[in-house]
């Protein structure tokens, strides 16, 4: 199977803002001339070979061919939450059959998880990595636009509320005057420096 790369500028996401040459990822060299899949990420390609997947909002996907290994990195402010996403993403690829099972682990810098990808005479590691990869991250981001749908929506009911579920002002009468006797008032109320009883 070959994958098709094609090498862009950041931020750049469907107009190609610098020409360069298709990259086929490939270590077969009698590989066919059309690839078998084209996959579509936010990557780029450093000095030493290895790639870097930017698709995700929490973390960094770095892709070791030499080593045959797979680092995510959480970036810069994104705070505890990230583990569950890497944990997530490497999860997925190990059970697809991309990752050997028993190899996640946490990595020599604070906050990274790495795995070896599985070997196979027929078959990239790296090509196998790069198709899961896509595959989750189209996955991931259907789950992440149904969330923030969700957040809006939420959002826009206490803010824009409909007639059925609002009230004019004076409506409901204020809470002091509905107590009209001192059984109505708590049992308690609230100070600044813990409840009174």
């Amino acid at each position: 199977m070959t994958i098709s790369v094609k090498i862009t500028q950041p931020g750049a996401e469907e107009e190609v803002v610098k020409e360069e040459p298709e990259i086929k990822v490939t270590y077969d060299p009698k590989a066919p001339e059309e690839p078998d899949a084209v996959v579509s990420l936010k990557m780029s390609k450093n000095v030493d070979g290895s790639f870097i997947i930017k698709d995700h909002d929490y973390f960094d996907i770095f892709l070791l061919p030499e080593k045959k290994r797979i680092v995510t990195i959480p970036k810069m402010g994104m705070g505890e939450g990230v583990y569950q996403h890497q944990k997530s993403y490497l999860d997925a690829l190990m059970r697809r059959g991309a990752l050997i099972a028993d190899s996640i682990e946490g990595g020599m810098v604070y906050g990274t998880l790495q795995s070896r990808l599985g070997d196979n005479d027929k078959l990239s590691p790296l090509q196998v990595a790069l198709f899961e990869t896509e595959r989750y991250m189209k996955e991931y981001r259907v789950e992440n636009q149904l969330a923030k749908e969700y957040e809006e929506s939420i959002e826009d009911r206490f803010v824009n509320p409909s007639d059925e579920e609002s009230t004019e002002a004076g409506e409901i009468e204020p809470e002091q005057m509905r107590r009209k006797n001192d059984i109505d008032i708590p049992y308690y109320s609230y100070a600044g420096y813990g409840y009174i009883y």
